[in-house]
């Protein structure tokens, strides 16, 4: 068997080269699974100014983390002091709307807290 020219030798190992390297980048792309977090969003009553500096900024950055699939969220969960919905769709942060209402119990936060793996809570106050 006759040696190949080294030209084509070249092409076939940059070839070969970059082949395994996009196998391996596919690869980890669909085996590394992101972290996923559940938000739970008191909807109760605060100040515009400290709505958006609590709830919509915290939201607004894992929302980034999500688009740029850093961190997925699951799903939004919104909890007032007369009920809790999870809602459709991941809002945008813009669709967060206005808080309203009483706060809901501790002992409610609690228990979503706990039937979801990874939550985080961004609610107004302590």
């Amino acid at each position: 068997m006759a040696p190949l020219n080294p030209t084509k030798r070249l092409l076939s190992t940059l070839g070969l080269g970059w082949l395994a390297f996009a196998g391996l980048g596919l690869g980890l792309r669909y085996t590394v699974q992101v972290p996923e977090v559940t938000v739970i969003i008191d909807q109760s009553y605060c100040p515009p100014a400290q709505w958006q500096s609590s709830v919509v900024q915290p939201y607004g950055d894992l929302y980034q983390k999500s688009q740029a699939n850093q961190r997925k969220i699951s799903q939004v969960v919104v909890v007032t002091d007369i009920d809790q919905t999870a809602l459709a769709t991941i809002p945008t942060p813009e669709d967060l709307g206005n808080p309203f209402g009483q706060a809901p119990s501790p002992e409610t936060l609690t228990e979503l807290q706990q039937q979801f793996p990874e939550t985080v809570v961004l609610k107004c106050g302590p």
